[in-house]
């Protein structure tokens, strides 16, 4: 089902817009009355199912060695958000990069949180570029980490998006995904987005839903579950709701926006999930979160709730055995939204 708002009046109803999902999912990616509890068939070989994904960047060797190393409490950071993470993405979408109904205008494009540049470079470079050989794509971000040698019709800038927006040309689409930890007011940021698109065009978002939630209850003293929330406590102390996603469409109608749409999109943190796919789809969720959990933590953990270095990481320890634990039922969801801008 997909949440979608009535530009008459503000409210979210229920759409059934579908789209074609691989074995197991339905809609983008699997729902959550779709989440059935394996039996872990010997026949499975964890090993080598990422190997088995069909949907991996054309742009891995482009990006995979680009990154932006920051320092925390003597820990060096990649905020190189993994290919991994866009492989996740475009597999649940089967493929797709993104999914608002531009039509056949699409001729000046926005990547909102670029990071290594790899959406936008394969926008051009998919058949999504033949299909639009004529736009142009910029990608913004706060660090350089861009690459030199992208497509002549990319371009990077570096600038932050709560700031005013000053673009000299507006957008057919604007893209952001993965930023839920990013922003103080997604309010104003949507707001910007509003004011630089072309009449008709769309914002397109994607984010998790945090915490993370759980199939079937928890084990007493669940790690994950304390550790999450624990994270929205010293979020929200530290001026940043990161479980606004829910609100997105909300927010995007009250601005203006119409034709809300959203979907929402569930995945298993680890392959305790029936479906080839699924267990496919798990196992990318959970190597990004493996590899992102010290970085989310580290800061707000010491600097908000006062913990050393040495708490976080034993806890952190912890918290990815759990992850990694098949008996423990957690899933991710999220949402999934575009709006238009109505035309003048």
């Amino acid at each position: 089902m997909a949440a979608e708002t009535n530009s008459d009046n503000g409210t979210v109803g229920i759409s059934s817009e579908n789209l074609q999902g691989h074995e197991g999912t339905a809609e983008l990616g699997q729902q959550l009355d779709n989440l059935e509890i394996d039996d872990f068939d010997d026949n499975w070989d964890s090993d080598s199912a990422l190997g088995g994904m069909s949907v991996f960047s054309s742009t891995q060797s482009v990006s995979s060695s680009i990154y932006d190393h920051v320092i925390e409490n003597g820990h060096t950071y990649h905020r190189f958000k993994a290919d991994y993470q866009h492989q996740l993405y475009t597999a649940v979408l089967n493929g797709k990069l993104f999914i608002a109904p531009v039509g056949d205008r699409l001729r000046n494009v926005l990547d909102v949180g670029t990071g290594t540049g790899i959406w936008a470079i394969e926008v051009v470079l998919s058949c999504k570029g033949l299909e639009y050989p004529g736009a142009q794509i910029t990608g913004t971000d706060l660090s350089p980490i861009q690459p030199s040698y992208a497509p002549p019709n990319v371009s990077f800038e570096i600038c932050d998006a709560e700031d005013e927006w000053s673009f000299r040309q507006p957008f057919d689409l604007i893209h952001m995904r993965a930023m839920i930890t990013c922003f103080k007011s997604f309010r104003a940021v949507f707001e910007e987005a509003y004011r630089s698109l072309a009449p008709g065009g769309f914002i397109e978002l994607r984010d998790p839903i945090l915490p993370f939630a759980f199939l079937t209850p928890p084990p007493e003293g669940c790690a994950l579950q304390e550790w999450g929330e624990k994270l929205m406590e010293a979020a929200r102390l530290s001026g940043r709701d990161w479980g606004i996603a829910t609100q997105y469409s909300q927010i995007l109608s009250d601005i203006g926006f119409v034709n809300v749409t959203e979907r929402r999109e569930t995945i298993a943190l680890s392959p305790w999930v029936k479906g080839s796919h699924n267990k496919q789809l798990s196992l990318l969720l959970q190597h990004d979160i493996l590899n992102m959990l010290e970085p989310m933590s580290m800061a707000l953990f010491t600097r908000v709730l006062g913990w050393d270095a040495k708490r976080v990481l034993d806890c952190l320890e912890l918290v990815k055995r759990d992850v990694q634990n098949t008996k423990i039922h957690a899933y991710s969801e999220g949402v999934h939204i575009y709006a238009q801008k109505p035309h003048e």
